[in-house]
């Protein structure tokens, strides 16, 4: 199957037009991931927040997950230009999708099930991230392991920040630990479990880009579950006077990783 990798031409001359499959995650905030490649048109780091009627809400809340090795949920919208979600573009804005749902990656074994719905129109209501990755861009062994998050309240999670080919796409889902936010000069925030989650409920509905302290930016050091890490909110204003902030956040699960689409693009022989 090669529907992830599909290109057509658009009548306006589009580039970004393509297939653009995209990762499901979350419940209430539902949130879509785009599986990117560094190739065009496929060559964005998306996260969307999007609103689907109640009939796919419950199928995505109870339907029986019969590929265990891909233990997610994806979307195959029609194809559509990419750049209709940059929320800098001066053109057209894309406010829905169209498409069907699988479980699992559509295009690998959950791709050989039939879809658990079809025809599905999705509602964008924000764009949490939008990133053009640098197709010829090579990544530095010496680059900080990095991750954006969004989120509301309770619900949290972290995107791998990708940059450099080869990279990894991975997306997990954390919690914030309360009574360990501290100031850049190491101070105790006031973070009282209610306090700490009204201000993630308020803060994190656009991504937020948060540094892991003493990892290399690589797949064999990612941050998996059970573990508990240090993160770096360093473009992030608390509710404290200051610029930035720390916190421990506990990672809960891994919902997707994966290496292979992120691997140096063959060149031209």
């Amino acid at each position: 199957m090669d529907m992830h990798h599909g290109h057509q031409t658009h009548p306006d001359g589009d580039a970004t037009l393509g297939s653009h499959g995209m990762l499901l995650l979350g419940g209430e905030p539902l949130y879509m991931s785009h599986l990117p490649m560094f190739m065009a048109p496929h060559n964005f780091q998306v996260i969307l927040q999007v609103g689907a009627d109640d009939a796919v809400s419950s199928v995505l809340r109870s339907h029986q997950h019969v590929v265990p090795e891909e233990p997610y949920d994806t979307f195959v919208p029609e194809v559509f230009p990419m750049s209709e979600l940059d929320p800098r573009g001066a053109g057209l804005r894309r406010t829905s999708m169209t498409g069907k749902i699988f479980c699992g990656h559509f295009e690998r074994e959950g791709g050989q099930h039939p879809p658990l719905a079809e025809h599905t129109v999705v509602a964008v209501q924000s764009v949490v991230y939008f990133s053009q990755l640098d197709v010829q861009a090579e990544h530095r062994d010496d680059t900080e392991l990095a991750y954006v998050c969004f989120g509301r309240g309770g619900q949290l999670h972290l995107a791998h920040n990708i940059t450099a080919a080869p990279d990894f796409d991975q997306v997990l889902t954390v919690r914030a630990v309360p009574g360990t936010a501290t100031n850049p000069l190491g101070e105790r925030l006031p973070d009282a479990e209610a306090t700490l989650e009204k201000f993630f409920e308020e803060r994190f509905v656009v991504a937020e880009p948060v540094n892991i302290g003493g990892r290399s930016d690589s797949p064999d050091h990612r941050v998996v579950p059970p573990a508990t890490v240090d993160g770096s909110f360093f473009a992030t204003a608390p509710p404290s006077g200051f610029h930035g902030f720390a916190v421990q956040l506990e990672v809960e699960r891994e919902v997707y990783m994966e290496t292979g689409d992120l691997a140096k693009p063959k060149r031209p022989q």
